[in-house]
C-alpha cells in the first residue's frame, strides 16, 4: 500500500523527486498548498471561497486515505539532513463517465509548492500510471482558464479539451 518511486526529474542540477502514497503525517503540508488554488480562481470567485472549498475537499481525502476509489500521492525531494521534503501532491478519484457510464480516473486535485523543476509532470506520471493499473481508459482533469502555466503543461502531457464549462452568476 505505501509504494515508494524514485523518478528523476529531467533538469541535470534538480535532485530525484520520490513518489509515495500519502499518510495522515501530510495532511498538514497538503492542505497548506490549498490556497495556490485561489491564485488562478475564476474571478467571480472569492480567494477565501476557493482556498477553502479546497482545503474542505483536502480534509475529506485524508477521512478516506484507504478508499480504494482515490489515491492521494506525495512527491518529496531530499534535504541536506537526509529527510526528504514534500513538494507537491496529486489527488486521483474515480468517475464515472457521463456517455458510457464506464469508471474513469479523475485527477481532482494536484499542487506544487516549487515551480518549474518537473514535479507536476512526475505527479501526472504518477496519477497516469495509478489510472492504467486500475485499468482506467483514460484519465481526465479539470483546470481553470487562468491557469495558463498549467494549461501548458497537460498539452505537453497530451491531454486535451474535453469540454468547456461556462458559469453565468444568477444571484
Amino acid at each position: 500500500m505505501s509504494k515508494q518511486r524514485n523518478m528523476t526529474i529531467r533538469k541535470p542540477d534538480s535532485p530525484a523527486v520520490h513518489l509515495r502514497r500519502a499518510t495522515v503525517h501530510d495532511r498538514a503540508f497538503v492542505t497548506s498548498l490549498a490556497a495556490r488554488f485561489a491564485e488562478t480562481r475564476p474571478l467571480w470567485r472569492s480567494e477565501h471561497e476557493v482556498a477553502d472549498g479546497t482545503r474542505r475537499q483536502l480534509e475529506d481525502a485524508f477521512a478516506t486515505l484507504d478508499d480504494q476509489s482515490q489515491a492521494l500521492f506525495i512527491a518529496e525531494r531530499a534535504r541536506g539532513n537526509g529527510a526528504d521534503e514534500p513538494i507537491g501532491f496529486v489527488w486521483v478519484v474515480v468517475h464515472t463517465d457521463f456517455f458510457t457510464g464506464e469508471p474513469h480516473a479523475h485527477v481532482s486535485e494536484i499542487a506544487v509548492s516549487v515551480e518549474a523543476a518537473g514535479v507536476g509532470s512526475a505527479l501526472m506520471a504518477e496519477a497516469e500510471a495509478w489510472a492504467r493499473a486500475r485499468g482506467d481508459r483514460y484519465l481526465s482533469l479539470n483546470v481553470n482558464e487562468r491557469n495558463v502555466r498549467a494549461r501548458a503543461l497537460y498539452e505537453r502531457l497530451g491531454y486535451d479539451t474535453d469540454h468547456i464549462a461556462l458559469v453565468k452568476r444568477l444571484l
